[in-house]
């Protein structure tokens, strides 16, 4: 069963197969009882030999009600027939016996009775990072609806701070899973944010509560990190009763429309734009590029080790604009990369707009100091995820422009997921 957390060292993992793994036990004992009894066995309190298999089969269901007490002992028949009868004797009440214990226990738990009682409360797939940028707001608009957080792992870090910084219920176990659904009683929760880092998990954990309970329709929000997946699945899929999201989109929009078409209006001239770092977040900034400032850039260089790759993904959706590029796959510290993407530059006109957006901020912020010295006057854009006072100096000092991921999702988060 799922685990409600009271700590990192009482947290113990859902285990998705237990209910298989006890059906099997039952229906192991029930076929040695059965086999047992129809081997020719006999018993001392009944006289079997003439009844059917469905009279057999009655009997051996019953010794998980009260054992072999209303049949007596096993005698005569083969050995093995009678070895059979005595593990069920004996195995059959102790199975019964285990199931009343442990439902006994779930009776007298009291925060799996607190759960199972809730209403009008939050439930959140996922402790991570994104997981925790939304609930740090939410506890800043509505400090105390209750909250519970589903989280597969039992040791990650940030499990703590849920109990004891924003009063979560933590509770271990798979979204997906039908008796974590019912245990932390999604049916009358207010929201649903299906914010873990397997968009497949959170899609099917989506469909799967709209499948149980259609009146949740409009309730459930899942991330999807990868947005060539979510270009890929049926659209009628995804509008079937809950919304989709990517936190880098959000993130990707207020750089284009706020920072870069600011930048670009100010030049007389088509800059030309370097995507140091063509990951997700690169490929989505190219893409918004496109959609919203594809008059005011001009040509693009997309750097990343994985660029070739990366570029013929991009160019099958959304696909590229028309406007000169240059694929350059290497590492954005190799120095053999940058006296390459020099003779690019040389031959366009003013100083380009770069994006240093790697998924590691130390390189992100490294690279934009050799990159200040290399190009003085360049615009250049540093990724980081949550807020550094140390990164945010450095930037003042040389003229980089600091932005942060975690504020820019959490401000474009609409207010509604949060009432």
């Amino acid at each position: 069963m799922p685990q409600p957390g009271s700590g990192a060292s009482a947290r113990s993992r859902f285990h998705p197969y237990q209910a298989a793994l006890r059906g099997g036990a039952l229906a192991l004992v029930f076929l040695a009882g059965f086999i047992g009894l129809s081997s020719g066995v006999e018993v001392t309190e009944r006289e079997l030999g003439e009844l059917g298999y469905w009279a057999k089969a009655y009997y051996a269901l019953g010794l998980f009600v009260v054992g072999g007490v209303d049949l007596g002992t096993p005698h005569g028949g083969p050995t093995a027939g009678r070895a059979l009868l005595w593990s069920a004797y004996f195995l059959a009440p102790t199975l019964t016996a285990s199931a009343l214990v442990e439902a006994t226990l779930r009776l007298l738990n009291p925060r799996a009775r607190r759960l199972r009682r809730l209403q009008g409360h939050v439930i959140v797939g996922g402790a991570g990072r994104l997981s925790l940028l939304y609930i740090k707001k939410l506890r800043e608009l509505d400090p105390h609806v209750p909250l519970v957080v589903i989280e597969r792992d039992p040791n990650r870090a940030s499990l703590g701070e849920l109990e004891h910084a924003y009063n979560a219920t933590v509770i271990i176990g798979d979204i997906s899973s039908d008796e974590v659904l019912q245990s932390v009683g999604i049916a009358h929760a207010r929201r649903v944010m299906l914010l873990t880092g397997d968009d497949f998990g959170n899609l099917d954990a989506a469909s799967r509560i709209l499948k149980r309970m259609p009146w949740q329709r409009g309730n459930i929000i899942a991330h999807v990190a990868d947005l060539g997946f979510l270009r890929a699945v049926p659209a009628e899929t995804i509008d079937a009763g809950f919304t989709t999201f990517n936190g880098l989109e959000f993130a990707a929009i207020h750089l284009v429309e706020q920072r870069l078409i600011a930048r670009f209006e100010t030049t007389e001239h088509r800059d030309l734009v370097v995507l140091a770092g063509f990951g997700r977040f690169g490929q989505t900034v190219l893409h918004q590029l496109q959609d919203k400032a594809s008059e005011v850039f001009g040509a693009v260089i997309l750097l990343d080790l994985e660029a070739e790759a990366n570029a013929l993904k991009f160019a099958e959706s959304p696909g590229f604009g028309d406007y000169p590029r240059h694929v350059i796959q290497g590492h954005v510290r190799h120095l053999a990369i940058w006296q390459q993407i020099d003779e690019i530059i040389a031959g366009d006109i003013g100083e380009p707009v770069i994006v240093v957006g790697t998924g590691d901020e130390g390189t992100n912020l490294h690279t934009a100091l050799d990159l200040r010295r290399r190009y003085p006057n360049a615009h250049i854009t540093v990724r980081s995820f949550g807020h550094s006072p140390f990164a945010k100096g450095v930037a003042a000092k040389t003229g980089l422009q600091p932005f942060e991921l975690a504020e820019l999702i959490s401000s474009s988060m609409p207010r509604a997921w949060f009432e």
